[in-house]
């Protein structure tokens, strides 16, 4: 391991280190396959693939290390010590070192700036979850479930009040056919049964810790008044999708406002 490259935060919390790390993953284009989540005390991991600069494939490996007074993370590629290649050890290094130095200041400025779809001083913004990246929020892989969480953040920089109802969400299909939602309990279902199998030692499904750990990062409907705003997760089934649409209604009209958002 070269210590130079080696990312040390005393003042960096153990999740922020996991999304920091998957991330910079992303941003050097890789595709992550594996990943396990640091906590105190339990060492977690990336394993990720990007097409080779001389064909073929490059193999890396991201190791997170947690602990009470801080954290450490470092990337190298998967082969022979006798000749490695410094050149990921040392992207990794800056782009988990950009997010952790500037990264709260570029998300609220990419939250200003990107994403979405705004009308009428409302912004609505969703984001699907593409593979692993659900570990992130719920320590789950939803997408081997069969499950595509999406992300929805609304803002309402209107002076009207609206009110929002997140089954009224749906995502379109590039025949441009509608997809309704999956029922909570079926997703728990799901997602149990896959979590049950991935832990292994014949452990049983515990659907009601998935519909409990579902429900509480829903988005929930709600009144949004000026200046509001309205953050959480709504699921669909795994899919190509190219756009969403999403309504709100105005109360004091009770005239529906309509949003699409292009993905």
């Amino acid at each position: 391991m070269q210590d130079q490259y080696v990312v040390r935060r005393a003042n960096l919390s153990c999740e922020d280190a996991n999304r920091y790390a998957f991330d910079s993953m992303r941003s050097l284009g890789y595709s992550v396959g594996q990943f396990r989540l640091a906590r105190v005390g339990a060492p977690g991991m990336i394993k990720a693939t990007r097409a080779g600069e001389r064909g073929g494939e490059d193999h890396v490996s991201v190791d997170i290390r947690c602990e009470p007074n801080g954290i450490e993370a470092f990337g190298a590629k998967d082969e022979s010590l006798l000749k490695q290649d410094m050149t990921f050890s040392r992207g990794f290094f800056l782009a988990f070192s950009g997010l952790a130095d500037h990264g709260p200041e570029n998300a609220a400025r990419n939250e200003q700036l990107t994403g979405g779809t705004t009308g009428g001083g409302v912004k609505f913004k969703l984001q699907p979850q593409i593979g692993l990246e659900t570990k992130l929020d719920f320590g789950e892989d939803l997408a081997s479930a069969g499950i595509l969480a999406v992300k929805v953040i609304v803002q309402n920089g209107s002076d009207q009040t609206y009110t929002l109802d997140p089954t009224a969400i749906e995502l379109r299909n590039a025949a441009d056919d509608s997809v309704k939602q999956i029922a909570i309990s079926q997703a728990a279902a799901a997602l149990a049964k896959v979590s049950a199998e991935d832990a292994g030692g014949g452990a049983p499904p515990d659907p009601g810790r998935m519909d409990a750990l579902l429900r509480g990062r829903t988005l929930a409907g709600r009144t949004l008044r000026p200046g509001d705003r309205a953050e959480g997760f709504i699921y669909f089934p795994t899919g190509s999708y190219t756009r969403a649409r999403a309504t709100l209604v105005d109360t004091a009209t009770d005239e529906s406002e309509g949003f699409l958002v292009e993905f």
